[in-house]
């Protein structure tokens, strides 16, 4: 019975390992999914704010465009 329980612990710390390792990487896929979301509002938030400046410019280049044929 002492061999049978021994083995039953080894085969239990054996499964544990392996399911300690798996948390572990479903741990660092789950970190890298937040910081590829994290970058991507960062880029988001970045991108609006040149479109509404290119906006900006392409309205102040007609205004330039409309003074010189109006001269």
């Amino acid at each position: 019975m002492e061999i049978s329980n021994l083995t039953d612990i080894t085969l239990l710390e054996n499964v544990i390992n392996q399911f300690s390792s798996l948390i572990t990487l479903f741990q660092a896929i789950g970190g890298l999914i937040l910081f590829y979301i994290i970058i991507n509002v960062v880029s988001m938030i970045l991108n609006r704010k040149k479109s509404k400046q290119i906006a900006e410019i392409n309205e102040n280049l007609k205004k330039i465009k409309n003074m010189l044929q109006k001269k």
